[in-house]
């Protein structure tokens, strides 16, 4: 995982940092930010970067240190999820600068942003500042706010969400993958089980209207998720050949490996939460996967960023499966930009 030239060196629970098996491991001549013996030369206390499961800025500890020509940034916290404390740990190495150079160097890397970053979107006019407006909003309160617009606009048609999960039985699906949950999903999931699926099949059925929370379609229930994620997991070590889309951002991992899906249309095609992105990628992004096709292309950066763009698109533009085909001028398939 990476941010803004950031590498998440460690995220887990604060208990096993010192492990031998978990512990961080660093080369014995690199200043390590948890021995006394080396000098921590930083000029500011604190740095916000984002926090690995949230997605939301998060206050660092900042510690930097002369090694050889660079110098070697850690931003370190300590962070309670789901009653539990975590450390988190990041990492950054720059040549090493003198006088104003390195003083703007440190005001640049003190400005994280979470703006949409792939492109796959940037022909859509006002996509862009309609995130920028949703930055900061709660995940479940934009999602409440998602889910009210629609009922307000399509009344009885909207099929209902269904009540949500109890925690553990949300996190084995993150056990089953050997990975840390993503809050957003946890929260989510808590809050309610997807959409009524059974409702939806008897709108469409009787040829009326139906709409639903992932483009139109519904959001998987956590029984469907589950039942994916132990088929993948028994597929874990496949790989396949594959375009990420944007290059970089997703690994050769065999279809839902290490993925937890959110929808389906059936026909084996998913969009789903990655848990090992590439080395430009983020822990959480939202990955379209094609079984007919070795283009992985990625969607948003989080979960929250993803429900935004659904809004952007239903609010702003209209567009929105119906159980029968689209409204507004084309699908949202047609306003993705497949190069960079």
């Amino acid at each position: 995982m990476y941010e803004n030239g950031w590498n998440l060196l460690y995220f887990k629970e604060a208990a096993l940092l010192f492990s031998d098996h978990y512990g961080i491991k660093l080369d014995t001549d690199v200043p390590n930010p948890f021995q006394s013996k080396y000098e921590n030369i930083a000029q500011t206390e604190e740095i916000e970067l984002i926090h690995p499961m949230t997605k939301q800025p998060h206050s660092f500890q900042l510690h930097e240190y002369a090694n050889g020509n660079e110098i070697l940034r850690y931003a370190i916290a300590e962070m309670m999820e789901n009653g539990l404390n975590y450390q988190c740990v990041w990492q950054k190495a720059e040549p090493l600068e003198s006088g104003n150079a390195q003083n703007e160097s440190k005001e640049t890397n003190s400005l994280i942003k979470l703006d949409h970053r792939y492109g796959v979107y940037h022909s859509v006019p006002g996509m862009k500042e309609f995130l920028a407006r949703y930055q900061a909003m709660p995940f479940l309160e934009l999602w409440q706010e998602y889910h009210e617009y629609l009922k307000a606009k399509f009344g009885e048609a909207v099929v209902p969400l269904l009540p949500g999960n109890a925690s553990d039985d949300i996190d084995a699906v993150f056990h089953l993958c050997e990975a840390e949950p993503v809050g957003d999903f946890v929260s989510l999931y808590r809050y309610c089980d997807g959409n009524d699926l059974d409702m939806w099949m008897e709108l469409v059925e009787a040829g009326h209207p139906a709409y639903a929370h992932i483009t139109g379609y519904p959001l998987m229930n956590l029984r469907e998720i589950r039942l994916e994620a132990e088929e993948a997991a028994r597929e874990a070590v496949s790989r396949e050949e594959v375009q990420s889309i944007p290059e970089g951002f997703v690994k050769d991992n065999f279809m839902l490996a290490q993925k937890i899906p959110i929808y389906h249309d059936g026909g084996g095609n998913f969009i789903a939460i990655d848990l090992d992105p590439d080395t430009k990628g983020y822990y959480g992004q939202i990955v379209e996967v094609d079984h007919e096709y070795e283009d992985r292309l990625v969607l948003a950066d989080s979960l929250k960023e993803y429900v935004a763009i659904l809004y952007y698109f239903v609010k702003e533009l209209g567009v929105i499966y119906n159980g029968e085909g689209f409204e507004g001028e084309k699908p949202i398939s047609a306003y993705i930009v497949r190069s960079e």
